[in-house]
Formats: C-alpha cells, structure tokens, sequence
C-alpha cells in the first residue's frame, strides 16, 4: 500500500503531503496578499463625504417649500431636501399645507458636499405664525431650456448620505424601493472626470414621476426634459416616456 496519511501526534507530515499543504498555504497567503490590494481600489466608490448623522436629532427652522418636491429653506441659509424615515418620501398633503410658511421641525441631517436634506419627524412639524412669506425665499424659477441629459437615477436619501454608496448596480433594489416610497430620484450627470452634477427630477408638470421610472433606476439613462433652476438645485422636467435606457 502506497498511500500516504498522517497521524495527527506525529512530528512531520509524510514528503508528499507536506509539499501540497506547503503549496496550498503559500497560495492562500498569495490570494490573500492579492484581495488586500483590491478592497484599497474598490473603496474609491464609497463617498468619504456622504454623512448621515444617525441618532442626532435636531431642530431646525425656516420656510418651507412645497413644491416641486418639499424642502426646507433653513435660516442658516441652507436649502434641504424634505423626507420622511425610512423608505418614505416627505407627504405631500403636509408640504401643500406648509408651503411658503415659516415653520419649525426636528430631524436627522444627511449631507453629502453642499446637498442637504432632513429625514424630519412628520408629528414635530408646526407652523410659526399664520401668514405665508411674502415673497419664494429661493426666488423666481429659471428656465434653462429643453435639454437632453445622460446619467443614472439614484434615490436622493441614500445618495446624500444614508446607504455608502448609494448608486450603482449593487444598490439598485434599495433604490427603487425608495424611490417608489416617494424619496425624490435624481439623475447623476457625469463629467470626463467623474464629477456628478446633481439633478432633480420631476414630470412635465411638476408633480411626481417616481412611479414611471422604477424600472431603469441604477441604469445609464437618457432624459429629454425642461431643465429648469430653482435657487441652486437643478429639476428637469420631464415625463416618463421621455426617459430611455442607453
């Protein structure tokens, strides 16, 4: 009988599985070596950036803005994105009710660069004074003209902050559960060097297009619209026929 085992009390394992078990190891430490080196270069797409201050909740004020999508023009002079906790977009009923009205809330801040949003307590929201303010604290809307723009549709939430990273394919069923919960889409438009502009996105009329789109979150997409500027934030107006996958 030719075949080699090893008896576990004994000194040295016999020539030829010695030679294999110091093979195999010296393999795994090479495969190890190699994912260390890897994980370094897959990093560069979590956003060192993005912030989600979980567990701080704090109280912000200024007036409210109900549409195209609810924000918040903090007195801090910060504009932020309006939604709810979780996979829920701020309501809309509530924002009609509130908008163009100085108001007071409590939420968590989600940042990412200068984009700002609030995941707000809906109970803490409460009107301060009764009158509107006299005039849109971002000013009138620009019109930019119709335009086409290529990118991908991320959900704003976990972009900004919430889920790292918060686009490409690996996050695209969060995305489209969020986005179907009303958490405002955007079109991240890429420059030659990977830098996103940033751009709301909401059907022709300004009202909601979450619902049409679900289906080519995550995907390299071309949307034809009204591209429009409201204070700093870019909206492109446009209806779900004229979003087409690349």
């Amino acid at each position: 009988m030719s075949e080699e085992f090893f008896i576990g009390w004994q000194g040295k394992a016999p020539e030829k599985m010695g030679k294999f078990l110091k093979g195999l190891t010296i393999a795994v430490v090479l495969a190890a070596v190699g994912v260390a080196a890897v994980l370094p270069a897959l990093q560069k797409t979590v956003s060192q950036e993005a912030r989600y201050d979980f567990g701080n909740q704090t109280e912000f004020s200024g007036v409210l803005v109900g549409e195209p999508v609810p924000m918040l023009v903090g007195d801090d002079d910060a504009v932020y994105l309006l939604v709810n906790p979780f996979k829920h977009g701020f309501a809309r009923e509530l924002a009609a009710e509130h908008h163009l009205r100085r108001v007071r809330l409590k939420g968590t801040r989600i940042h990412r660069g200068n984009h700002e949003m609030i995941e707000v307590l809906p109970e803490t929201v409460m009107a301060i004074g009764d009158a509107k303010v006299a005039t849109h604290p971002l000013g009138s809307i620009s019109e930019l003209g119709e335009t086409t723009l290529k990118g991908e549709i991320v959900d704003s939430k976990c972009y900004l902050g919430v889920m790292n990273p918060g686009s490409l394919k690996t996050h695209r069923a969060c995305a489209i559960n969020c986005i179907e919960g009303g958490i405002p889409p955007v079109l991240l438009v890429r420059d030659q060097h990977g830098r996103a502009t940033y751009v709301l996105l909401v059907d022709a009329e300004g009202g909601s297009v979450n619902a049409g789109i679900l289906g080519l979150v995550a995907e390299p997409v071309s949307v034809t619209g009204r591209l429009k500027k409201l204070g700093e934030q870019l909206i492109l107006f446009a209806d779900p026929v004229r979003f087409s996958r690349e």
